[in-house]
């Protein structure tokens, strides 16, 4: 109650309060930030084999098994050609 009654006495101006707050706010920032970084990793092996695709690309080109060329390539030779060269009848 007396540190109450003191307070009222000599009340903290805004500022103070300001600087406060901001002190707290970065306290939680930075304990925020220190729990991330030690509780995110990269030790399983999902995510950090994204971190090589990067360098992989730009020293080979395209990684082949994201590539859509064979796919494409495989749908103009069996699909389109034979529709080509069907009677264009729907057999089913």
């Amino acid at each position: 109650m007396a540190n109450q009654i003191a307070q009222e006495a000599h009340p903290i101006a805004a500022a103070q309060r300001r600087r406060q707050a901001d002190q707290n706010w970065l306290q939680r920032v930075n304990r925020r930030a220190d729990l991330i970084q030690r509780e995110n990793h990269f030790n399983f092996i999902k995510l950090h084999n994204l971190s090589h695709f990067v360098s992989h690309v730009q020293r080979f080109g395209s990684i082949l098994m994201y590539s859509t060329e064979m796919g494409e390539l495989a749908h103009k030779e069996q699909i389109k050609e034979g529709y080509r060269r069907s009677n264009k009848n729907n057999s089913a």
